[in-house]
C-alpha cells in the first residue's frame, strides 16, 4: 500500500521524482532571477493538492504562489505531476490529480477580446523525461 500524500517529501522520495522535474539550463548568460528549487515548488504543489485550498493561500514556507502555479500549469501540462504522484502515491495519488484537473477552468478571452494566437502554456517546449 502507498503512503498517504504528505506535503513533505523525504529524500527517497524525492530521489524517486527528481528526473521528471530537470531544469531547463540555457548555455547563454543567465537573466532575470534565479529560479526556485523545484523540490520546493514540487511540495508546494502537493500542500495544493492535499489541502484543496487555493494557490494565494500558500504557506510563506513555500516559493511565491504566483511561481508555483506558473510551474504547476506548465509541469501538469507536460504531465509532470501525474507522472510523478502516480510515482509516489499510485492511485490516491493519480485520484488527487484528477479532482485538481476538476476544479481547472479553461481560459478564456474576456468579453469583446479574441484569445491570444499563441497561448503560452502551447508555445513552451518542456522536455518530458521518458521513463
Amino acid at each position: 500500500m502507498q503512503p498517504r500524500p504528505s506535503m513533505e517529501l523525504s529524500d527517497a522520495q524525492w530521489r524517486s521524482v527528481e528526473p521528471l522535474f530537470h531544469e531547463i539550463r540555457s548555455s547563454g548568460p543567465r537573466r532575470g532571477r534565479p529560479a526556485h528549487c523545484s523540490r520546493a515548488v514540487f511540495e508546494a504543489i502537493l500542500w495544493v493538492l492535499s489541502t484543496g485550498s487555493v494557490w494565494a493561500k500558500l504557506p510563506e514556507r513555500y516559493p511565491d504562489f504566483r511561481t508555483c502555479h506558473r510551474r504547476f500549469k506548465m509541469w501538469y501540462d507536460a504531465g509532470l505531476v501525474q507522472q510523478a504522484m502516480e510515482r509516489l502515491y499510485g492511485d490516491e495519488g493519480v485520484a488527487m490529480c484528477a479532482a485538481m484537473s476538476a476544479r481547472m477552468q479553461p481560459w478564456r478571452a474576456p468579453a469583446g477580446r479574441k484569445a491570444p494566437r499563441f497561448p503560452v502554456a502551447f508555445s513552451l517546449r518542456w522536455p518530458l523525461a521518458r521513463t
